[in-house]
This record gives C-alpha cells, sequence and structure tokens, in this order.
C-alpha cells in the first residue's frame, strides 16, 4: 500500500480530500436521514446536492454548529495534549503498571505524539458524531410526528396555483420533502415541473 505522507500535500490535494469528505458525509447522513421515514434519498439526489447539505445543515442550525464546533475543538485538545498529560499522570501509578505494560505503552503514546496531525483521526470522529446526530433528528421527527398532530410550516403555491399547506422535512436542489396533515407519509415533489412558490407561514 501506498502511504502519501500529509508534509507532500498540496493545497489542491487538501481541497479534493475536503471535497470527497463533504460528498461522503453527506450522502450517509442524508440517506440515513430520510430512509428512517421510509425514502431511497440516492433516487433524488446529485454530488451536489451531497456536497452542499452539510454545509446547509450547520449554517441554518446555529444550536447544532456551536455543538458540532465546541465537540471537535474538546476533540482536538484531548488528543493533542490533555490525553499525553493524563496518560503521565497514569503511568507513575502504581496500579497502572500492573494492569499495562509501561514500556509498550510508552512506545504507543511516543509513535502517536510523533504523528505531524491528528486532523484525519478527527475527521473520522467528526463524520461518526454528525451521522449519529442525523440518525437521532430523523428518529426524533418521526417520533414526534407520529404521536403528534402535524402543525404545516410552509405553503406550496403550485404551477396551477393551487396551495397546499404541509410541514417541511428537507429540501433539495429539485425535489422538496413534506408531510401533509393527517397523512403519516412523507410526500416527495419535483420543484422545477410543479412548483411555483414557496412560501413560509407565519408563527402564531
Amino acid at each position: 500500500m501506498i502511504k502519501i505522507e500529509q508534509d507532500k500535500l498540496s493545497l489542491q490535494d487538501y481541497f479534493y480530500i475536503g471535497y470527497v469528505y463533504l460528498i461522503i458525509l453527506g450522502i450517509i447522513s442524508d440517506a440515513i436521514f430520510y430512509g428512517i421515514f421510509g425514502i431511497s434519498y440516492l433516487n433524488y439526489t446529485t454530488i451536489l446536492d451531497a456536497l452542499i447539505s452539510p454545509i446547509s445543515l450547520l449554517t441554518n442550525n446555529w444550536k447544532l454548529s456551536l455543538f458540532l464546533g465546541i465537540m471537535f475543538w474538546l476533540m482536538y485538545m484531548y488528543f493533542n495534549k490533555w490525553m499525553y498529560r493524563f496518560y503521565a499522570y497514569l503511568r507513575e501509578k502504581k496500579w497502572y503498571g500492573k494492569i499495562y505494560n509501561i514500556e509498550k505503552m510508552d512506545k504507543k503514546y511516543a509513535k502517536m505524539k510523533a504523528q505531524k496531525s491528528m486532523i484525519p483521526g478527527l475527521m473520522f470522529i467528526f463524520f461518526l458524531l454528525f451521522v449519529s446526530m442525523r440518525t437521532g433528528m430523523g428518529l426524533g421527527t418521526k417520533q414526534k410526528f407520529s404521536e403528534k398532530e402535524i402543525i404545516p410550516n410552509y405553503t406550496l403555491v403550485f404551477k396551477d396555483n393551487t396551495r397546499l399547506d404541509v410541514r417541511k422535512i428537507g429540501q433539495n436542489s429539485m425535489y422538496f420533502f413534506y408531510f401533509i396533515p393527517g397523512e403519516k407519509v412523507i410526500t416527495v415533489t419535483p420543484i422545477s415541473d410543479n412548483i411555483k412558490q414557496i412560501k413560509v407561514l407565519e408563527k402564531d
């Protein structure tokens, strides 16, 4: 297997890695979210939708962005500093030496500390965290709408000027995903061929 050292990566390589990372993150997280509602999301998405999806979700939900930002910073601090300090404290304890081989553990932590960046590991952890939260959002939304009355928050104006009050679940560049009050399944409608306007309903 060919290994590429991080210091040999160009700026273009980092952009490419970030591009692929966001696409994979968007596809998997959205596929899981909509799959909870019985929607095969891969039939309704494009590469551009998958790329924008995580960014759109974070920019439109400041609480989620703040939480993930704090979690990422805490993980970065732990893997870069706190983990080694914690191990330095533990290795001086007699009970710790009885459980673990100190020599092997020293080599393990020295090897980890010698690595130039923990970013790949952090990206993987962030991926798991983001997908887990997206899964929780889907399960929470499904349970909420199965137990309570669906209250519309958008009005769809179709090209024949008919109107429909719906509860929005999601949207991408081509499709609008929503619940019709009184129904328990999601309706998916193409935007360009059917919808003339999408209006936000004012909250009472």
